[in-house]
């Protein structure tokens, strides 16, 4: 009853078109005023406070502003040519460009809001001009912007690795694979789309100079991950010291193109900003409805409930991938994540589910959730962007949603795929 009075009220608030920050907020205290532990409000500013001096979220507005100085001196062109001269000769040229872009940007931005915002502005335009309906360039930029969630660096990674106090670097590693997997399946239904609907293709294969030239325009972004991820590996450098170090190697490589003008470079600060700004006012509540959920033990009692039916990991997995796939139809992305992470994460513990099986699969539906009717951020940015029509949208992305489902079944039930390159790296 104490599960089903708090996440009840949470979702009827955002329901009645209450942001998820003060749902939070009002539903926790909410939830101790009608169970008599109304005293415990008086941890709120404490607890605001608490869940704001993690020192590893100093590193998510330094992976924003480097994603965004990348963008502004020219990054996502240079990456859109490099993924042009080696797969633009298929069948579908663009739509396959646009999948290989996304996934290449992905370890630049670690967002796929960014990803969909940088990729889209110029991909979307150039495939409807090439002859592809708008709803399926929008469908195409949809699912492959939601790779960026889980190809390191991720920022979701970055926010459920210090929830669970997990180290950064193995869960970096531990989403590489499962992205990689999920960019081929998506690639996999783009060709098949692309001959059985005839779309386009590049008149001649590049040459080897042009994609020698391509390949190391291109190298300075790709570069990117490997500073991130190795370094944090190696001991090098600690998650928040990276990002500064992603942001040091962005400006040198912007300044380095000469394309970002001061006017960019102002716009690239606001909106990181803006969007740092966004994820630290849901961060303060969420941390006091983290500390109701534990302090009340509805966190133990949904143990003990689930592990009184079964203890199969593999059942409880199945169980907490519906339950996410579901009620993404109605949060936001990182709503789930600061609501659903304190929640789930000690019962994935109880069953035996690893950290590095556990946050994959987690962030999987999350890009589900974002393609997901009626709150997918992305399917509507998209729709947007393209002027299509929501249904002819819809139905376009159909088949790479299925991908999607498939590929996060797979990582679901065959830990190696997350678990292998973890393992192997840190022996």
């Amino acid at each position: 009853m104490d599960i089903a009075l708090l996440f009840g009220t949470l979702i009827i608030l955002m329901m009645l078109g209450v942001s998820v920050s003060f749902s939070m907020g009002i539903a926790a205290t909410f939830f101790l005023f009608v169970t008599d532990q109304f005293f415990l409000v008086t941890m709120l500013p404490q607890q605001m406070v608490v869940g704001l001096e993690h020192y590893g979220l100093m590193a998510i507005p330094m992976f924003f502003f480097a994603g965004a100085i990348m963008t502004a001196g020219g990054l996502t062109a240079r990456l859109l040519n490099f993924s042009r001269v080696l797969i633009g000769h298929l069948p579908g040229s663009l739509s396959k460009v646009n999948i290989a872009a996304s996934m290449f940007f992905a370890g630049v931005s670690g967002s796929s809001t960014a990803d969909t915002s940088a990729i889209g502005s110029v991909m979307i335009p150039a495939m409807k001009k090439e002859g592809y309906s708008a709803a399926y360039a929008a469908a195409v930029t949809g699912a492959s912007s939601t790779i960026g969630h889980i190809i390191p660096p991720s920022i979701a990674m970055i926010v459920i690795g210090v929830m669970t106090e997990t180290p950064i670097g193995p869960l970096f590693l531990a989403g590489a694979m499962p992205g990689v997997l999920l960019g081929v399946g998506l690639l996999a239904v783009s060709y098949y789309l692309s001959v059985k609907r005839e779309y386009p293709r590049s008149e001649r294969r590049s040459t080897l100079p042009e994609i020698a030239e391509a390949t190391l325009s291109g190298l300075s972004a790709l570069a990117m991950p490997a500073i991130v991820v190795g370094g944090i590996l190696l001991g090098i450098v600690t998650v928040t010291e990276t990002g500064v170090l992603a942001c040091i190697y962005a400006l040198i490589v912007s300044v380095a193109y000469r394309e970002m003008t001061i006017d960019a470079a102002k716009d690239a600060l606001l909106d990181t900003c803006k969007s740092a700004g966004n994820l630290l006012f849901l961060i303060a509540p969420a941390s006091f409805f983290s500390f109701v959920v534990l302090t009340t033990g509805m966190g133990k009692e949904l143990v003990e409930t689930i592990t009184s039916i079964t203890t199969n990991r593999y059942a409880v997995m199945l169980l907490m991938v519906l339950f996410l796939l579901i009620i993404g139809c109605a949060l936001d992305t990182i709503g789930m994540i600061f609501i659903f992470v304190p929640v789930l994460f000690p019962l994935a513990e109880a069953v035996g589910i690893s950290p590095l099986h556990f946050a994959p699969v987690f962030v999987l539906c999350l890009g589900v959730a974002l393609l997901t009717p009626p709150v997918g951020i992305i399917l509507f940015m998209v729709t947007n962007m393209s002027g299509a029509p929501l249904t002819e949208v819809i139905k376009e992305v159909g088949p790479f949603f299925a991908v999607q489902l498939v590929v996060l079944a797979l990582v679901a039930f065959v830990p190696l795929i997350s678990m292998w390159l973890p393992g192997l790296m840190m022996q």
